[in-house]
This record gives C-alpha cells, sequence and structure tokens, in this order.
C-alpha cells in the first residue's frame, strides 16, 4: 500500500551499514518509524529528509501491517534554517522532539500534536529570541493532549499566566514577564510528571 502523509522528523538510528529508520510524527497517522534505504551513502537521494526535524511531505510503502513503512520519497517543505543556526534553539527542539518520542504511542494519530509540534518549529525559526516560558508552554500543551496536563487544576499560580501557557498564543507567550516563583513551581510540575511517566530524565534536559 502506498500513502503520503505531512511529517516532522523527531529521530533517526543507523540501519545496516547504509540505511535509517527514522522517527516522523505525521498528520494522519501519528508516530511511524519509517525505513529510509542507503541515505547514508554519498549519493543517497533520500537523506536530506531523513534529517532531525525536517519538515516534509513524504510518500511511503506499506507492505503489511507487520512491516514498517519504507520511505519512496517525499518534498521538504522546511527544514528551519533559523534554528539550525541557533544552539539555543537546536537543544530546545531536542527537547521537544525528544519528548515527542519518548511520551507518544505509535501509529495513534492525533492532529493536534502534529500542530503543536509544527507550530513551535515556525515560532522559533521566526524569531530572534527564545523566550523562558517556551519550554514550559510546550510541555504543559503536550501534557494536556497526552491526556495527563493540568489545565483545570488549581495550582495556586496566576490564572492568567496558567491560561496563556496553555492556550495562548506563542506571542502571548514570548510577553509573558519573567517570574521565577511561578517558572520553578511550572518545572516542579513538570519533573513530576515526568517521573510518573518515564524511569529516567530526557537526555535533553541537562543542555537547558
Amino acid at each position: 500500500m502506498n500513502f503520503c502523509d505531512l511529517a516532522i522528523v523527531l529521530k533517526n538510528t543507523q540501519l545496516r551499514e547504509n540505511d535509517r529508520i527514522v522517527t516522523v510524527y505525521t498528520r494522519f497517522h501519528g508516530k511511524l518509524d519509517i525505513v529510509f534505504k542507503s541515505v547514508r551513502v554519498s549519493k543517497g537521494k533520500l537523506k536530506a529528509l531523513s534529517e532531525l526535524f525536517v519538515w516534509g511531505d513524504y510518500r511511503l510503502f506499506h507492505k503489511n501491517e507487520q512491516s514498517i513503512p519504507i520511505c519512496t520519497g517525499g518534498e521538504i517543505l522546511s527544514v528551519f534554517p533559523s534554528i539550525r543556526a541557533d544552539i539555543k534553539k537546536m537543544f530546545l527542539v531536542y527537547y521537544f522532539c525528544e519528548l515527542m518520542s519518548r511520551l507518544t504511542p505509535s501509529n495513534q494519530p492525533n492532529e493536534e500534536k502534529y500542530n503543536l509540534m509544527l507550530s513551535a518549529l515556525k515560532e522559533l525559526d521566526s524569531t530572534s529570541e527564545i523566550s523562558v516560558w517556551m519550554r514550559p508552554a510546550f510541555t504543559l500543551r503536550f501534557m494536556e493532549l497526552a491526556g495527563s496536563g493540568f489545565e483545570e487544576t488549581a495550582v495556586g499560580i496566576d490564572s492568567r499566566i496558567w491560561k496563556v501557557l496553555h492556550s495562548g498564543s506563542w506571542a502571548e507567550v514570548n510577553s509573558l514577564e519573567i517570574n521565577d516563583l511561578t517558572m520553578n513551581y511550572i518545572d516542579e510540575l513538570i519533573r513530576k510528571y515526568m517521573g510518573d511517566h518515564l524511569n529516567y530524565k530526557l537526555k535533553t534536559e541537562e543542555f537547558l
């Protein structure tokens, strides 16, 4: 079966000598592992489509339900050049990718998760400064979409900040004033969430 879907690359892993298994989050099929053949050779035509946090339109072949889809082609929609030129932005996106990859089941479509990731990438690519609220806002929104968030819980912080972090535009998130007490409280909530769902810390946390 051949099919196409829009997707964002979350992770890639070496497979044999020249191939890769690439984890993507798709718009209509959720998280998928995809085989990219011969992308580690110098003339690998699909190599660019297998790179981290590339956004593309992928053409896939799925032999049967037990097999991993194979990428047969596609088109890059963006490589987010501003992010790749800024090490702080890259580390933040690595965190987003690891969060999505580790805490999202495969083959369970959720277009809202796809839209969250894409909107965050577009925002980071278009801004010169990273708001300190970007990471907690993304994480809190992801937690809600994963079904175990705190949006409806009275957590004892400014309700306006809480609402903006969960449902405000990225421009509103970026305009929030820094509040160390609130930030530390939210970080503790996030650490509790991670502790309940993972047996270890996300590898990217130490770089943020």
